[in-house]
């Protein structure tokens, strides 16, 4: 994890977190991400959210040869997200969900669990951002676990992350710094 330290910019962040313990790596191989219950609003979230980082491409393209074709894609894609954003909250993921603080970056994450959780061990993760209506499902390795007052915090590492997954958490982090930043603007 010092070394994710260097790598990535992490952020504090309240998250929903379930994770289950895999036993081998065949275990491992065997539990893809869907394996844990999910919301069909948060897989559509997930879903939409994939679909949008493959037409962004192709609507750059679009943009140079026809420029309205491509201003009107947009707005049908910014209606769908109020669309998807407004189902997500009408059936909120994140209400009846517990939110804990997270040392979060793109390459793993740390928090505290109640039991210690040995090193190396593999496990599924499953990431609730609930101000955001995202959700991640990864596969993640225990790198740290050190006993602290509260309980152990425990680091993990996410293993074979889709680039989608690692572009939607990228995004959310670098909105997360911004709010930061401009909450520490209004402060000042």
């Amino acid at each position: 994890m010092n070394q994710d330290r260097r790598q990535f910019y992490r952020i504090e962040k309240r998250v929903a977190l379930e994770f289950r313990i895999l036993e081998n790596d065949d275990d491992f191989a065997s539990h893809p991400p869907s394996a844990f219950k999910v919301s069909p609003y948060f897989m559509l979230q997930t879903q939409l959210r994939e679909i949008d980082a493959e037409a962004s491409k192709l609507l750059k393209v679009l943009t140079k040869t026809a420029p309205s074709v491509a201003a009107c894609l947009k707005l049908m894609n910014t209606k769908i997200d109020i669309i998807s954003q407004t189902l997500a909250a009408n059936n909120r993921m994140g209400e009846d969900v517990k939110t804990e603080l997270v040392n979060l970056s793109e390459g793993g994450l740390s928090f505290t669990n109640s039991s210690a959780i040995a090193k190396d061990t593999l496990m599924l993760v499953k990431l609730i951002f609930p101000d955001a209506c995202l959700g991640l499902l990864l596969h993640a390795n225990v790198q740290r676990c050190e006993a602290i007052e509260e309980g152990f915090d425990i680091g993990i590492s996410f293993l074979r992350m889709p680039e989608t997954c690692r572009t939607q958490l990228a995004r959310l982090i670098i909105e997360s710094q911004t709010h930061e930043i401009k909450t520490h603007q209004h402060v000042d």
